[in-house]
C-alpha cells in the first residue's frame, strides 16, 4: 500500500509542472483513485492500533501534499467522513483520559490541516456541509470547550489545545461563509454555548489580566480566548436564550470593566495585539444590545463608558487613524464609537453619557479623515445635544445639519452606482438617517431643513431603501410635518401624497404606522380637532340654554378614566403604573404591545374618550413622532393632562416643555414608586374636584349673566352657530393675517399669562380658533386680557353687544358669533383654572386625607394640591428648603424649559366663579419657599 501511495503522490507532484486547466480532469481521477484506495485499505475503527495510526498519518500527509486547486474537485467522499470521525474520537479520548500519544496528536494535527486546506480550496462552502457539519462532530468540540479549564490543567504544553483551537477556527470560517446561517442554526448553537463557557472561564480572565500591553504577539491560549472566542460569539446570528446573554452581562461586563480599567492606565503603550483584544471586547458587549436595561444603572457599564471615552480621546491612537481604516487604531476607534451608538438606545445609558458633557470631543471627531468615525460622531452629537445647545448657535446647527446631509447625498449616490447590495454603504446611510431622525425632535432643525432645501432629499429617496431605512425616513418626514411651512409643501406634492397613501397598506407594521402618521398630521388631525371643538361649544351652549336639565354636580362621563401616552422604551415602569391604577379601580386605555404606537384612529378615539391623559415624559418620548402626535392631540382636544417623569434626571424642553407649560408633574424618576403613585392620585382628585366646582359655580353664573343674551341669539335651535359654519364668513371679511399665523415657535404656553406680550395673546387666540376675537384683543397684553375677562364675567351681555358693535363697524357688518364668545370665556376659564391652587387649604387638609384614593372616593376628597411630606433628612440631591416647624409642604414641580427655571411669586385674581392663582415672575431656580409658608412650587 505504501509504494502505491507514494506512486500516486509522485504522479500528482510531477503534474505541478503542467497547466492546471489542461490536466485538471486527470488530477481529479488520480485523487479519486487515491481516496477510493484509502477507504478500502484503511477501514475506519474507533479502536486505533499503532499501525493504523501510522498508516493513516502517511495517507493524510500525501493528501496534504496535493495542490488546493485539485482538492476542490472532490468536495465529498466517504474517506472525508473517516477523517472527520478520527478527529472526533481522538478529542473524545482526550476529554475522558486527558492523555494522547505523540502519534495521535500528530494525526489529529494532520487531519485538521487537511480540512483547513480543503475548506479554503472550495468556493461554495455548502458543498461540504452534508458531511462536515455532523452533530456528533460539533458536539464533541463543544464538549471539550465546555470543560476547557480542566483539560488545560492536564495539557501543560498546549499541544492538544492548539489543535482544538485550529479546529474551532475551521468552524468559524465555515460559519462566516454560509449563505444561509439559519439553516444550520441547530448545529452551531451548541458551539455558541461552548464559546460562552470559554469567555466566562478562569483562563479567559487570567490571560486577559496578565497580558502585557506593549508586546506585539500572542500565545496560542491568548489568541484563542481573547480573539477567536469573542470573534465567533459576535458573528453568530442564530437564536439564543436570554440566559446566555444575561450570563454575559452578569459575568463578563464587570470583568471587562475591571480589566480594562487596569489596562487603560497604559493606553499610550498599547501595541496592535492589545488594540485587537480591546476591539473584540467592545464587539462582544455590543452583541448584547437590547438586553442592557437591567444593568444600565449599574457601575460596570458606566465604567466601560468611561474607558471608551478615554480610548476615543487618546491622541496616540487618534494620530494613527487613516482614511481607509486599515490601521488597528482606526479599527479600535470605530468599534469604540460603534459601542457608544449602541448604548444610546438604552435611556439610562444615554442619560449617563449626556452627564459626561463630551460635546466638544465628538465635535473634534467629525474632523477625522475616516468617514466611519465622522458618521459615528455625528450620530453621537444627534443624541446628546440638548435644546439649549441647538439654540445657542444657529450657525453651528446649520453647519452640523448641512454636513450630515452632504454625507447622506454622497452615500446615496455611491449606493445607486452599485448594482448589488453593499453592507458598508447601507450602514452609513442608516446611521445618517437615524441622526437626522433624532435631531428632528428640535423645532430649529425642522426650520433648518427647510432653509437648506433638504426636504426633497428625504421625499425623493425613501422608496429606494430597505424596510428599516424606509421606516426611519418616513418617521423623519412625519416629524417635519409638525412645521406648518413644511406641511404645506408636502400637501402640495400630489405624487408624494399618493405614495404615502399607498404605503398605509404596507405589510410592514412600522412603515404602515409611519405613513398613517404623515397623513394624520397633514390632513386628519385638523379635522378631528375641529369636530371636538364643535362638541365642546355645543355642550357649552346647551348648558347655558337649559340649565334646569343639567345635573350641576355631574362630571362628564368617559369611556376611560385615563389614557397612558408613553414611549416603548419606558414600558417597564409604565406597566407598573398601569397595574397600580387598575388595582385602584381606574379604567385605563394603554397600548402595551405595539412598539410603533397604536393606529392613529385608535389613538384619537382613546384621547377623545378619556378623561385624563398621562404624559410619560422622557428623552425617548420627546424623540418619538408618535408620542408627539398623541400629546399634541390630547392638548388640542382639551384633555386634562397628567405629566409624569419616567426617567431620573429628565427635564422637559422643546415642544414637550412648551406643551406641558407650568402644569404640576410627578417625578417617578426621583421618588419612591408608591409615593409617586400617591401624588398622582392626589392630582387626579384635585383636577376632578376643580372641574366639579367650576361646573357647579360656573354654569350657574354664566346662565344668570347670559340669559337675556342667549334668548335673543338662540331662539331657533336649528340656527345655532358653530365655529365650522362661520369659518367661511369669517374669512370673507377678516384680514388674512388672522388666519395665516405661524405659532409653532410660540412661547405663551410655557410662561405665566401675566408675562404675555401682545404677540402671545394673539398666538393664544389663533391656536384656540378664536379668530374673531383677535382684532378685538389685538393691543392687549396678558394683564389686559385678564382684566378684559373679568369685565366679561361681570357684565357679559353688555360686553357682548359692545364687541359686536366694534367688530361690525370695523369689518363691514361682521358679527361675533355667540359660540365664539362663549368659547373664549371657556378657554380663559380653563387657562386660569389650570394654575389654580390653594396652598393653605392643602396644608390644613393633608393631615386628614387618605393615602390611597380610588376613583369612587375622588368626589369625597377636598380640593387640594399635591402634598409631599419632607423632614430634616431630605436627600442631598433634593432641592434645599428653609427650615420650618411644619412637617408637610405643598410640592409644585413646574416643568421648565431647558434653562434652570422656576419659582413664581403668586398673585390672586378674584372672579365671580373662583379664586385663581397665576404666576408673576420669571423663573430663576428649580424651587422656592414662600415668604409666609414653606411650600415648594
Amino acid at each position: 500500500m505504501q509504494s502505491s501511495l507514494i506512486k500516486e503522490r509522485t504522479t500528482i507532484n510531477n503534474g505541478l509542472l503542467r497547466s492546471k486547466s489542461i490536466y485538471s480532469k486527470s488530477y481529479k481521477r488520480e485523487l479519486e483513485d487515491l481516496l477510493n484506495y484509502s477507504i478500502r485499505n484503511l477501514k475506519y475503527t474507533s479502536k486505533r492500533q499503532t499501525n493504523y495510526v501510522n498508516k493513516m498519518n502517511e495517507t493524510i500527509n500525501i493528501l496534504n501534499s496535493i495542490p488546493s486547486f485539485i482538492l476542490s474537485n472532490i468536495t465529498s467522499h466517504r474517506f472525508y467522513i473517516s477523517i472527520r470521525n478520527i478527529i472526533r474520537d481522538i478529542l473524545l479520548d482526550w476529554y475522558s483520559s486527558y492523555i494522547l500519544t505523540q502519534e495521535e496528536i500528530y494525526l489529529l494535527r494532520n487531519c485538521i490541516i487537511f480540512f483547513y486546506r480543503l475548506i479554503n480550496s472550495v468556493k461554495d462552502i455548502t458543498k461540504l456541509t452534508s458531511w462536515l457539519l455532523d452533530r456528533s462532530f460539533i458536539n464533541t468540540l463543544a464538549k471539550c470547550m465546555n470543560d476547557i479549564d480542566r483539560l488545560l490543567y492536564f495539557d501543560k504544553e498546549n499541544k492538544i489545545f492548539e489543535q482544538l483551537s485550529n479546529l474551532f477556527n475551521i468552524f468559524s470560517k465555515v460559519y462566516r461563509r454560509l449563505p444561509s446561517k439559519l439553516q444550520y442554526e441547530n448545529e452551531f448553537y451548541r458551539l455558541f454555548e461552548a464559546t460562552m463557557d470559554c469567555l466566562i472561564s478562569s483562563n479567559y480572565d487570567r490571560e486577559f489580566r496578565k497580558f502585557k500591553t506593549n508586546i506585539q504577539s500572542m500565545t496560542i491560549k491568548q489568541n484563542f480566548f481573547l480573539i477567536q472566542c469573542p470573534s465567533f460569539f459576535t458573528i453568530y446570528h442564530g437564536s439564543y436564550s436570554n440566559e446566555v446573554i444575561e450570563q454575559l452581562l452578569d459575568t463578563m461586563v464587570p470583568r471587562y470593566a475591571s480589566i480594562l480599567d487596569k489596562h487603560i492606565q497604559s493606553i499610550k503603550q498599547w501595541k496592535s495585539s492589545m488594540i485587537h483584544i480591546v476591539h473584540h471586547v467592545l464587539l462582544t458587549i455590543t452583541h448584547a444590545k437590547g438586553y442592557y436595561t437591567p444593568y444600565a444603572n449599574g457601575q460596570p457599564l458606566q465604567w466601560l463608558i468611561d474607558d471608551i471615552i478615554r480610548i476615543i480621546s487618546e491622541p496616540c491612537l487618534l494620530k494613527k487613524v487613516n482614511e481607509k481604516g486599515t490601521t488597528s487604531e482606526t479599527i479600535l476607534i470605530n468599534s469604540a464609537l460603534f459601542t457608544l451608538t449602541t448604548f444610546v438606545h438604552e435611556p439610562d445609558l444615554l442619560a449617563y453619557i449626556k452627564q459626561l458633557k463630551k460635546i466638544s470631543l465628538f465635535n473634534s471627531l467629525v474632523s477625522s479623515s475616516n468617514e466611519s468615525i465622522v458618521i459615528y460622531a455625528y450620530m453621537m452629537l444627534a443624541y446628546i445635544l440638548e435644546e439649549d445647545d441647538i439654540k445657542s448657535s444657529e450657525k453651528d446647527t446649520g453647519r452640523l445639519l448641512s454636513n450630515i446631509f452632504d454625507l447622506l447625498r454622497k452615500n446615496i449616490k455611491s449606493l445607486s452606482k452599485r448594482k448589488q447590495h453593499n453592507e458598508f454603504i447601507e450602514r452609513n446611510i442608516s446611521l445618517l438617517v437615524e441622526s437626522i431622525h433624532v435631531l428632528l425632535q428640535h423645532d430649529q432643525i425642522k426650520s433648518e431643513i427647510l432653509k437648506q432645501n433638504a426636504l426633497s432629499l428625504l421625499i425623493n429617496n425613501y422608496q429606494h431603501f430597505n424596510d428599516r431605512l424606509k421606516r426611519l425616513l418616513l418617521e423623519s418626514i412625519g416629524s417635519i410635518t409638525f412645521d406648518e411651512e413644511a406641511a404645506g409643501r408636502l400637501r402640495d406634492n400630489i405624487q408624494f401624497i399618493n405614495s404615502i397613501e399607498n404605503m398605509q397598506k404596507s405589510s410592514d407594521d412600522g412603515i404602515k404606522k409611519a405613513a398613517e402618521k404623515i397623513i394624520w398630521n397633514l390632513f386628519t388631525e385638523s379635522e378631528k380637532v375641529a369636530q371636538q371643538k364643535e362638541k365642546i361649544i355645543k355642550k357649552s351652549i346647551d348648558s347655558i340654554d337649559k340649565p334646569e336639565e343639567q345635573d350641576k354636580s355631574k362630571v362628564e362621563e368617559y369611556l376611560y378614566d385615563i389614557m397612558i401616552s408613553y414611549c416603548h422604551a419606558d414600558q417597564q415602569l409604565v406597566n407598573k403604573i398601569h397595574k397600580f391604577l387598575i388595582d385602584k379601580g381606574f379604567k385605563i386605555w394603554v397600548d402595551r404591545d405595539n412598539m410603533y404606537g397604536p393606529a392613529m384612529e385608535a389613538m384619537a378615539n382613546a384621547v377623545e374618550n378619556s378623561e385624563f391623559v398621562i404624559i410619560c415624559m422622557s428623552d425617548s418620548y420627546k424623540r418619538s413622532v408618535y408620542c408627539q402626535a398623541e400629546a399634541e392631540y390630547a392638548f388640542r382636544c382639551k384633555r386634562r393632562l397628567l405629566p409624569i417623569i419616567v426617567r431620573q434626571g429628565y427635564r422637559a424642553d422643546g415642544w414637550l416643555g412648551l406643551l406641558i407649560g407650568s402644569r404640576i408633574y410627578v417625578d417617578f424618576g426621583r421618588l419612591e414608586f408608591t409615593k409617586a403613585c400617591t401624588l398622582l392620585l392626589k392630582e387626579i382628585t384635585l383636577q376632578r374636584e376643580s372641574q366639579l366646582n367650576n361646573n357647579t359655580i360656573g354654569n350657574h353664573s354664566l346662565h344668570e349673566n347670559h340669559s337675556n343674551l342667549i334668548e335673543s341669539k338662540l331662539s331657533d335651535k336649528n340656527n345655532s352657530t358653530t365655529l365650522k359654519i362661520n369659518e367661511s364668513m369669517e374669512k370673507s371679511k377678516l384680514p388674512n393675517k388672522y388666519f395665516k399665523r405661524n405659532t409653532k415657535k410660540s412661547t405663551y404656553s410655557s410662561i405665566s399669562i401675566k408675562q404675555w406680550t401682545k404677540k402671545d395673546v394673539l398666538d393664544f387666540l389663533y391656536d384656540s380658533n378664536l379668530h374673531n376675537m383677535m382684532p378685538l384683543c389685538e393691543f392687549m397684553t396678558g394683564c389686559g386680557l385678564i382684566k378684559f375677562y373679568q369685565m366679561c364675567q361681570t357684565s357679559p351681555t353688555r360686553l357682548y353687544n359692545q364687541l359686536n358693535e366694534e367688530l361690525t363697524s370695523q369689518y363691514d357688518g361682521l358679527r361675533l358669533p355667540i359660540g365664539i364668545f362663549t368659547q373664549f370665556l371657556s378657554e380663559m376659564d380653563q387657562l386660569t383654572r389650570s394654575s389654580s391652587v390653594s396652598p393653605i387649604q392643602a396644608i390644613e387638609q393633608d393631615a386628614i386625607r387618605s393615602q390611597s384614593i380610588s376613583p369612587s372616593q375622588s368626589s369625597k376628597s377636598p380640593s387640594s394640591p399635591i402634598i409631599s411630606k419632607r423632614n430634616s433628612n431630605t436627600s442631598t440631591n433634593s432641592t434645599s428648603l428653609l427650615k420650618s416647624p411644619i412637617k408637610s409642604v405643598v410640592q409644585y414641580n413646574s416643568i421648565s424649559p431647558s434653562q434652570d427655571i422656576t419659582s413664581p411669586n403668586f398673585a390672586t385674581i378674584q372672579t365671580s366663579c373662583n379664586v385663581h392663582i397665576t404666576e408673576r415672575t420669571t423663573y430663576q431656580t428649580k424651587s422656592i419657599v414662600s415668604p409666609t409658608i414653606n411650600h415648594v412650587v
